[in-house]
């Protein structure tokens, strides 16, 4: 690991805790991640409205027992409880030991 991924994952771990240790669950498994505000937005484009991502997480790798969820899964959040997001788009973030989970609401259109 090298000293940007020691220094965003230390990062994350803190911000997860001040945060309450936020969890989503995905193949049956609560997973530790660093949430932004879930929203719904639409941008305008070319040829009409585009649906912009509805939550966005920071997942460290290593939290991630069970492999990486991949684009076009189902996850929810918060935890067991929550409401049910399609995964649309998985980045790394420099270093590769975070990943970004860009989802939608499961419901809405693919």
């Amino acid at each position: 690991m090298n000293r940007i991924s020691r220094e965003i994952t230390r990062s994350l771990r803190e911000v997860e805790k001040d945060l309450g240790k936020p969890v989503f669950t995905w193949a049956g498994n609560d997973y530790q991640c660093s949430p932004n505000e879930a929203t719904a937005s639409k941008i305008l484009g070319l040829g009409g409205f585009a649906l912009s991502a509805d939550l966005l997480l920071f997942v460290r790798k290593a939290v991630l027992v069970k492999g990486t969820p991949k684009e076009k899964q189902t996850l929810t959040y918060p935890g067991k409880t929550g409401r049910k997001y399609r995964i649309d788009k998985l980045g790394v973030l420099p270093g590769d030991e975070v990943i970004t989970l860009v989802c939608n609401d499961a419901s809405e259109g693919v």
